[in-house]
């Protein structure tokens, strides 16, 4: 026990022995800190300075070392976050140049720069420079170089060795997390050696992951060499000498130190050579997977031998030829280009026996073997191995493939795309008038390619926002255009494209999108970054010729004198009228739209930083038609779809609602504000008891015979890595070895995030590859039922072993209804899953309901499922390293331990965890047709009076009077139920008296008002009588009512009586004169049905109502969905009436 409590989450910087967890950003960090303890315990006095910029796969690197600096500092470490990735390659040369020019009081410097791909691009001119010129002999300089091998957060798939060997640096490429630190302190004493520059190449397989790291095993065995001459960093070096030292003196001294210290190495030296395999970085992993796949259980014994190539450039010619000496092929495995291989054809082409060599191509058939393109895999691999090996006299044990057609019966499932987080201000900040294409940028904003691709240009680099149109400009047909640009980007590089458009004279408008935050690698601040004002003023006077300034708070900027002059500040509301004006300005206009970053809102909210907004919106779904347009207008994932007896409604989730109260602007009288203070505080709401049983549930015996493989889908922002991480910590208490491989990425912004956990006895563990192989998966827990159907899980899931547990809440793709927004039926997700598993396999269940009514959280829903999993023996792990796990992870505690108890106790007693929680286990009661006539009738007298509601069930009852009597009609009475639900919704227009009475006594409003009896509230609405118009669209304008209009309302539902009466003064409006004649032809269309229906034109006639059933919404909504449902009325229900040669209705 005492070794439990002894646990903690920074073992992984402070401890020197033990096993640690820790992940592939972390280790970089521990990497500088081991340094430091090295040198210190070699006598030297060091210090160490780390810089870059973020960016997937190491776009939470800064943040990782900032929450660390009290360790850093500890051991003389200064971190200094950089404004782009070329000053800061700039800064940390400039660190191996301190014995040149001053007298410091220490033997030298360590440094680190670290970026993603692209940075390294913008920083090879630095990098260049510092290569050539040298760096110190106690200091050294390692590159930690992150590549995007797919792009899936990137604009590019990227490859940096190309870019490095070009500037004469050697790459190290660690296979995952366990190699990081011992790596990168050989390229540090490399680095120091040979006087060059190293790079540590990260791809997203390593940064990603999490591990189980022996902390006894940081440091390799350094071989004392002898120091070269003349290659360390001097003064002022002609430009040839600098040359000569690089390729003449520092790479051959790089090489030497390569093979003196063994770095490379062969894990696999058989007696009989046929197949000799160099394996590249990661490759190395993913190859030992791929022949155990196919089958060859002891490769040696087959012939095969492996060379694990650790630095892919340069290669050691004798360490090549000793190794590919006898045998008959050779293969190289590399991800992407082939940079090794080309280097192996080059040394071996001189020797007198040489074997064939395969790699890109086959040496034989001439056909592409390993791809150029994307990034490896070990089922990939095993592919490619099975075309050389499969005709060979090599043993092969290949089980039989799911088949690729699996699931072609069914429809597609819709991917789970990245999406704006819930009031991301890039929602309302990127909108712009008319079908205008615009310029997109990096940051945030480009997930607008995900939902809109056509209304967004090509990619450029950072910093290049608007150098296309400087091209395009001349030649175009268009006059102006607008281009997005993020704050952070402006800041990094993006204020020079501004003075670029400027000098080129062409017709441009920046949009500044100020969201305050790097939001898109963790919501950091920009470095080197300016308030609005200060950025206005350097527009200014870079000859910008006008500048707006807009924002959702305007009245924040109540001191114009602090921008430059002639700055105009405006509400978002008129950030398209501003845009339209913009546009007729000849030359280079902008505008800085200031929202801060929605999550980075909450954070600061939920820590104190700033005052929470005092509006908490809420819809009326009784109100609410369903129209989507609020969901139009804010785009906004906390707009959701509700389950409502009159069709589907729309909700706000409060749970992820961030209080940007765009979605108010959709035309609906359905919004309530209530004011924070004034909600009312409900009791504390207490939770059911956990039951003394789960304390006395027998623990599953463990049983770790072999690598147990663990797969985890999810969405992005929801905890999956979190459990994923749990799992692997308390895998580490137990002693065990893990890895857990996290594709996340964009993915966090409400797309398809991935874990992939791989948990064994041994540290061979590492040998293999951090993601799982196909058909490999033991357990898949699927806390997004969507992605958990998606491709790159499937592919894991094998009938014969593989157990699932899936959340049965099915979220919404993105926003319903918008852009590529969609529900997905969970019917569909079963059939998918049951292609895939055995049914008996599945435990498929609304978790998130059950968290909510257990624990008051849907997020815990994901700990519940851990402990299902737990309880079922399915996790090598004990239930108190489980439970250590998530103490340790110090996050609603409490909360997530009762989540984990409760979903121990429903892998065993499931109607006990449903009766707590007060739910029943069938989703859906069934309601009788005369229930759900009853229903409405009910409703519609007291919308107008009994014989208004007699009218309807008259029409109703003759309807399914016909149904009853129509051969093969369906038991359920589905078209009775959809006539019934159309003919409602036409005959209860909600006009003011209507939605007065729902605001004041409908079902929603008598519950709300109830909870909230002290509470302040507010409407937005825009009465047809009174209401201003949009000068623009002729649209009626919605304005704020306060708390007395509610007395309005009672009053106003009183008078119902006058409802079209030649008293309604609202009836003479256009739109209720349409809406009654509506209602007469609904009537007289539901009665023809009930004359003409037949077997024959059953379907026909169900197919039709979805006509009348889209005319929902208020106001020009409304009336634009009613012009189109009446184009297609009339055509729809001739087509069903001439084959009865029936007249069509009027």
């Amino acid at each position: 026990m005492n070794y439990i409590n002894n646990i903690r989450l920074d073992d992984c910087f402070t401890k020197n022995n033990d096993l640690a967890l820790m992940n592939g950003v972390q280790a970089l960090v521990r990497l500088l800190i081991e340094q430091a303890k090295l040198d210190e315990d070699n006598g030297l006095v060091t210090h160490g300075y780390v810089s870059g910029y973020p960016g997937s796969p190491l776009g939470t690197l800064d943040l990782e070392l900032g929450r660390s600096k009290k360790h850093l500092e500890k051991h003389n470490i200064i971190f200094q976050p950089a404004v782009n990735e070329e000053l800061a390659a700039t800064a940390a040369w400039g660190t191996q140049m301190l014995g040149l020019y001053d007298r410091p009081q220490i033997d030298g410097v360590f440094s680190m720069w670290y970026g993603k791909g692209p940075g390294l691009d913008r920083s090879m001119d630095a990098l260049r420079h510092a290569n050539m010129g040298g760096v110190s002999m106690k200091g050294g300089m390692v590159l930690a170089v992150a590549d995007d091998p797919i792009g899936k957060s990137s604009t590019i798939a990227y490859q940096s060795e190309q870019s490095l060997i070009s500037a004469g640096i050697p790459v190290f490429y660690p296979a995952n997390v366990d190699e990081v630190i011992p790596m990168g302190l050989q390229a540090f004493a490399l680095s120091r050696h040979a006087g060059i520059c190293v790079a540590l190449k990260i791809t997203s397989d390593t940064a990603d992951s999490n591990s189980v790291i022996d902390l006894e095993k940081l440091r390799p065995n350094l071989t004392k060499l002898e120091d070269p001459i003349n290659v360390h960093v001097n003064r002022h070096d002609p430009a040839l000498d600098r040359e000569a030292a690089l390729i003449k003196r520092r790479i051959p001294a790089s090489k030497h130190f390569i093979k003196e210290n063994k770095i490379n190495k062969i894990i696999f030296n058989p007696t009989k050579k046929i197949l000799g395999i160099i394996a590249v970085g990661k490759a190395k992993t993913e190859t030992i997977d791929a022949l155990d796949k196919i089958g060859i259980k002891d490769p040696e014994k087959s012939g095969i031998g492996l060379f694990a190539c650790k630095i892919p450039w340069p290669l050691i010619d004798q360490e090549i030829i000793n190794f590919c000496e006898n045998f008959e092929e050779i293969l190289v495995i590399e991800e992407k280009a082939g940079i090794v291989e080309e280097q192996v054809a080059h040394i071996l082409f001189n020797c007198k026996s040489r074997p064939q060599l395969s790699g890109k191509l086959d040496a034989s058939s001439k056909e592409e073997l390993i791809p150029k393109i994307s990034e490896l895999s070990s089922d990939i691999i095993a592919d490619c191995l099975l075309k050389k090996v499969g005709h060979s006299s090599i043993n092969l044990d290949i089980p039989k493939a799911k088949s690729e057609l699996i699931g072609s019966n069914l429809p597609p499932v819709a991917s789970r795309t990245p999406w704006y987080c819930a009031g991301c201000p890039h929602n309302s900040g990127t909108k712009t008038p008319d079908e205008e294409v615009v310029g997109i940028g990096i940051g945030c904003h480009s997930i607008g390619y995900f939902l809109h691709p056509e209304k967004l240009t090509n990619f450029s680099q950072m910093g290049g926002e608007g150098g296309h149109w400087i091209g395009r400009a001349p030649f175009s047909n268009h006059k102006h255009t607008f281009q997005n640009i993020g704050d952070g980007t402006y800041a990094h590089s993006g204020s020079l494209a501004i003075r670029a458009a400027v000098s080129a004279d062409v017709n441009i408008t920046f949009k500044i999108l100020y969201n305050d935050a790097v939001a898109m690698t963790g919501g950091q601040k920009a470095m080197g970054g300016a308030t609005p004002w200060a950025i206005s003023k350097q527009l200014a006077a870079e000859g910008v010729k006008k500048i707006y300034v807009v924002s959702d708070e305007p009245e924040q900027f109540k001191e114009t004198k602090l921008f430059a002059d002639k700055v105009e500040i405006f509400d978002r509301d008129e950030l398209i009228n501003v845009q339209k004006e913009a546009r007729t300005i000849l030359g280079v206009t902008a505008i800085i739209y200031v929202q801060t970053c929605a999550t980075e809102l909450r954070r600061r909210r939920k820590r104190g930083y700033i005052q929470d907004r005092d509006i908490k919106m809420f819809i009326n779904p009784d109100v609410c038609e369903g129209c989507g347009d609020c969901a139009e207008k804010s785009n906004c994932v906390a707009v959701k779809p509700l389950d409502h007896f009159e069709g589907i409604k729309k909700q706000i989730d409060q749970s992820v609602c961030n209080k940007d109260y765009s979605c108010k602007k959709g035309f609906c009288p359905s919004f309530i504000g209530v004011q924070s203070g004034s909600v009312a505080k409900p009791h504390k709401k207490t939770f059911p008891q956990i039951p003394e049983i789960v304390f006395g549930l027998k623990k599953p015996k463990k049983n770790l015979n072999k690598i147990q493989n663990i797969i985890m889908a999810g969405i992005g922002g929801t905890g999956v890595s979190t459990v994923a991480a749990i799992i692997v910590m308390a895998a580490r208490i137990d002693k065990l070895y893990a890895q857990s491989m996290n594709f996340t990425g964009l993915a966090q912004k409400n797309g398809a995030v991935t874990s992939q956990i791989r948990i064994g006895k041994e540290k061979t563990l590492y040998e293999r590859s951090a993601r799982l192989p196909n058909e490999a998966a033991d357990v898949l827990l699927g806390c997004d039922a969507v992605v958990s159907v998606s491709p790159s899980i499937t592919r894991t899931l094998n009938p014969k072993k593989t157990i699932a547990i899936i959340n049965g809440r099915v979220e919404p793709v993105g926003v319903a209804g918008v852009h590529i927004g969609t529900v997905v039926d969970d019917s569909l997700l079963k059939k998918h899953l049951e292609n895939h598993l055995e049914i008996e396999n599945i435990n498929f269940m609304d978790i998130s309901n059950l968290a909510e009514a257990l624990v008051g959280d849907t997020v815990s829903a994901n700990i519940m499922m851990l402990g299902m999993a737990a309880q079922k023996g399915l996790l090598p792990i004990e239930i108190e390293s489980l439970t250590k796990a998530i103490e340790l992870n110090g996050v609603a505690i409490q909360q997530n331990l009762n989540a984990f108890n409760w979903g121990r106790l429903l892998s065993e007693e499931p109607e006990k965890v449903f009766d707590a929680a007060k739910l029943k286990q069938e989703k859906t009661e069934y309601i009788s047709i005369t229930d759900y006539v009853e229903k409405f009738s009910k409703i519609l007298g007291e919308y107008q009076n009994k014989e208004y509601s007699q009218i309807f069930l008259s029409s109703v009852n003759k309807i399914i009077k016909r149904e009853n009597q129509t051969p093969n009609a369906n038991k359920d009475l589905p078209l009775a139920r959809k006539v019934a639900l159309t003919l409602f919704r036409a005959m209860r227009y909600k006009d003011e008296y209507e939605v007065a009475r729902l605001h004041t006594s409908g079902e929603f409003a008598q519950n709300f008002l109830n909870e909230n009896k002290n509470a302040k509230l507010e409407y937005y609405l825009a009465p047809p009588l009174f209401s201003k118009k949009d000068p623009d669209t002729g649209h009626l304008l919605k304005r704020r009512f306060g708390p007395w209009i509610f007395n309005a309302f009672k009053t106003l539902s009183y008078f119902k009586f006058l409802r079209g009466t030649k008293f309604d003064i609202f009836g003479y409006t256009l739109e209720r004169k349409k809406e009654r004649a509506l209602v007469r032809k609904t009537i007289k269309t539901v009665n023809k049905i009930s004359d003409i229906l037949n077997e024959n034109n059953y379907n026909k006639i169900i197919e039709f109502l979805d006509i009348p059933l889209s005319i929902k919404g208020y106001g020009h909504v409304k009336e634009k969905n009613m012009n189109i449902a009446e184009k297609k009325w009339d055509i729809a229900f001739d087509k069903i009436i001439n084959n009865k040669g029936l007249k069509k209705v009027s």
